[in-house]
């Protein structure tokens, strides 16, 4: 934008310059052309990195870091920091009072961060419409989870989740529930098999619990069981997925830059073909699911079991086709539903679940006496009776506030707003990060960062205020999801809580390769204490869209006696 700036300047002026003058253009005229077009582009690029931001941007007011790298803004240091939002987290204790503290991205672009209870309210709530999702967020986030309701906007979006109210209502959760706790009993086999005959064993719980959550999803959204596919198509869709989500370094760092400059069609790299095929493989697949699913419904040949709760997909295809008949519009193309059914986050929060477990047994022991006394009364408990228990439900929330399972929300001003005294230009970027919030002192106190279920029965002040949990987002684009996420994160831990007792976390930090390369646990280092900040005792990927171990999360168990 700023080169075409330049040039249509420079070719205005020569023009000018030029009018009356007769002949051919001269290598001379080619050079003063040339050397204008570079002057102009240099007091334009210092106007908009250095003097712009300084002394005339509405925004030069707010707080926020200065001294950023002059082309990549704070880019660069958020790659390089400690976890993926280690350094905002610092500048939101730097400037705790700030509802919003502003710095640069890339070529000087001023982003603001919401930092307060009162700014979050007004851009999720009383401004929800007034912002739209930024191009970078759809390129970053929809790539990956697809496109659907994340990425509608105003009536559109009301439409949407209107018509997504059903499936995810409190009766669907009820039908639903025996598909999770048959799951999680599955889960349960794959902890004995790693177990055999010993006393005890570790297990890497981010794989064994995504394919369980995926397991899940394929039943509850897709209608199917994703096994069934490994005799129809070469590579499974879990293996497919992972590729997708859990790419290298250098995946990660082409996903990054293609956020900010699409190059993703132009990369010729091993680790971009790989994405992009996977990515391909996935869409087919799922492309494939909804077309024979479609074809079924309206032959009649599908048919689900009497008293079971629709799955999301077949809910979809059927409101789709009444939608058509009322209206003469389909309210989902098959790329919109494939952005519905694409993605999970309750994997990473249950195998953070089983880290905080693992790090303050007293957390577990008391747990696990409230999962037992319910089982006690009713073997197989219902909804309401798991969503009665007030410390699984304490446990489940302090696992989401600590490591949210979504790590930022990026938003884009549609217009001019003022917000906290704050004005904010059209086309201006807000950066929601969930654990900003989460972990800031002043709304949840001085161990704020600390995992302590008990913080939940002694909230006050802007603690108790519902826009200090932001782990599904709050306002009219709250995750539509919220209630299954819950429900799937509580009938998992009743069934491994009440079997198996989680020792520790084995890491590898000091220890000699050859050890690292052991297979007997006795040889690695156990963490069993809870950590005082964010991500000590585990390194933590960096980027990611959430938070997970780099590298995954290996625990110890053993059977309870």
């Amino acid at each position: 934008m700023d080169i075409a700036i330049c040039v249509v300047l420079v070719s205005v002026e020569s023009y000018l310059s030029n009018v009356g003058s007769k002949g051919e253009e001269s290598p001379r005229h080619i050079t003063t052309f040339i050397s204008s077009f570079l002057l102009h582009y240099v007091i334009f690029k210092s106007y908009r990195l250095y003097l712009y931001p300084r002394f005339f941007s509405p925004l030069r007011h707010v707080p926020g870091p200065w001294g950023s790298n002059i082309i990549l803004g704070q880019e660069l240091n958020k790659f390089r920091a400690d976890s993926p939002i280690g350094l905002q987290l610092g500048w939101s204790r730097i400037w705790p009072d700030a509802p919003f503290i502003r710095y640069s991205s890339i070529a000087g672009r001023a982003v603001l961060i919401v930092n307060s209870i009162a700014a979050h309210k007004a851009v999720l709530q009383t401004h929800a419409y007034d912002f739209v999702k930024p191009p970078l967020f759809a390129r970053l986030v929809g790539e990956i989870a697809g496109r659907g309701l994340l990425f509608a906007e105003g009536e559109d979006h009301r439409h949407q989740r209107k018509l997504l109210a059903g499936p995810f209502s409190v009766p669907s959760m009820r039908k639903i529930l025996p598909v999770f706790r048959r799951k999680a009993e599955s889960l349960s086999k794959s902890f004995q098999e790693a177990l055999g005959d010993r006393p005890h064993a570790s297990i890497e719980v981010i794989d064994a619990l995504s394919k369980s959550t995926m397991d899940t999803i394929g039943v509850t959204v897709l209608g199917i069981e994703l096994d069934t596919l490994s005799s129809i198509y070469p590579v499974s869709f879990q293996e497919l997925y992972s590729r997708v989500l859990h790419q290298g370094l250098l995946g990660q760092l082409i996903w990054v830059i293609n956020a900010f400059i699409p190059i993703r069609r132009f990369v010729p790299l091993e680790a971009n073909r790989r994405f992009q095929q996977a990515n391909r493989d996935l869409r087919k697949m799922l492309r494939t699911i909804i077309e024979q699913r479609n074809a079924d419904l309206r032959d009649g040949t599908f048919k689900k079991e009497m008293g079971a709760s629709r799955d999301l997909l077949t809910y979809m295809l059927e409101e789709s086709e009444l939608q058509r008949q009322q209206t003469g519009r389909e309210p989902w193309t098959t790329e919109d539903i494939i952005g519905h059914v694409s993605h999970e986050t309750t994997a990473n929060a249950l195998s953070w679940a089983l880290y905080a477990l693992s790090t303050r047994h007293p957390v577990q022991h008391k747990l696990r006496t409230e999962i037992r006394a319910l089982l006690e009364r009713n073997s197989t408990p219902t909804y309401d009776e798991i969503n009665e228990l007030p410390y699984l439900h304490n446990v489940v929330r302090e696992v989401l506030r600590v490591y949210s399972p979504s790590l930022m929300g990026p938003r884009q001003a549609s217009k001019d707003l003022i917000i906290e005294g704050v004005r904010i230009p059209k086309g201006t970027q807000i950066d929601l990060h969930m654990p900003l919030l989460h972990h800031h002192q002043d709304v949840w106190g001085p161990d704020a960062s600390v995992f302590d279920p008990e913080r939940w029965d002694t909230r006050t002040g802007d603690g108790a205020s519902l826009y200090a949990f932001e782990a599904f987002i709050q306002g009219p684009r709250m995750c539509p999801g919220k209630n299954f996420a819950l429900t799937q994160i509580k009938a998992t831990l009743i069934e491994l809580v009440s079997k198996w007792r989680f020792l520790g976390i084995e890491r590898w930090d000091g220890i000699a390769e050859s050890k690292k390369n052991s297979d007997h646990e006795n040889d690695r280092e156990l963490l069993v204490d809870g950590e005082e900040e964010i991500g000590r005792g585990v390194k933590l990927a960096n980027p990611t869209l959430t938070y997970r171990p780099a590298g995954g999360l290996l625990v110890r168990f053993e059977r309870l006696r």
